[in-house]
């Protein structure tokens, strides 16, 4: 694999192999499937809010997300 290409790669924690049956036929295939989890976004200890996201760089998430809602104590 070049360079170029694993740049252009997910990490590996951003994604998860499933086996899918295509439509039409019914061979199984193998696949990845982006990840989606919860993260809670607290401030001061109190919950904000919470956003479904693809693992990783959390806390530059949450500080876009409080200055995006207008939150003065996120920064």
């Amino acid at each position: 694999m070049t360079a170029d290409e694993q740049a252009l790669e997910a990490p590996p924690y951003t994604t998860a192999p499933v086996e899918v049956v295509r439509l039409p036929g019914s061979g199984v295939e193998s696949d990845r499937v982006a990840v989606e989890e919860p993260l809670e976004i607290r401030i001061g200890g109190h919950p904000v809010a919470v956003t479904m996201r693809t693992p990783g760089h959390d806390e530059e998430l949450a500080l876009g997300f409080c200055l995006s809602e207008g939150s003065r104590r996120a920064a």
